[in-house]
């Protein structure tokens, strides 16, 4: 499978993945845009629409996280008959060798299930799991 980086330049004639159509699609690529100075990268698979990874700087992410030092992942896809096939695997490899040439501590990325939040870092291959029990009336409570 073969990868494109979405960047300044090519942006705006990029499909992302996740956006919207119309006026949602333009705002999602003006945040992506803002966001590559803080660090953001974005890789997707060259199928539209298929596979990506979303990541940043701990210290810049958008959610209540204390990781400095660290790679957030924001966003992981791999959709319906691209799954089992290892392509997860290379986009998270990417994360990781940009964690190591940054110096950085390792990857995080928050998850959750209806009973679970899980918080994962790792650079070394070896991964470090925290589950925490979730409390409070969500949905799934």
């Amino acid at each position: 499978m073969n990868y494109i980086r979405i960047t300044k330049e090519n942006i705006d004639k990029e499909h992302i993945c996740c956006a919207m159509s119309g006026k949602q699609s333009v705002a999602k690529k003006e945040w992506l845009r803002q966001r590559v100075d803080d660090g953001l990268v974005f890789y997707r698979s060259e199928e539209r629409g298929k596979c990506f990874i979303e990541y940043i700087p701990a210290e810049n992410a958008w959610v209540p996280i204390e990781a400095d030092g660290y790679l957030y992942i924001d966003c992981l896809w791999v959709s319906g008959s691209m799954k089992g096939h290892g392509y997860s695997n290379d986009l998270l490899e990417a994360c990781i060798r940009d964690a190591k040439a940054q110096g950085k501590k390792g990857i995080c990325i928050l998850c959750h299930s209806s009973k679970l939040l899980h918080v994962i870092s790792s650079t070394s291959g070896q991964g470090r799991r925290a589950d925490r029990r979730r409390t409070g009336s969500g949905p799934g409570q």
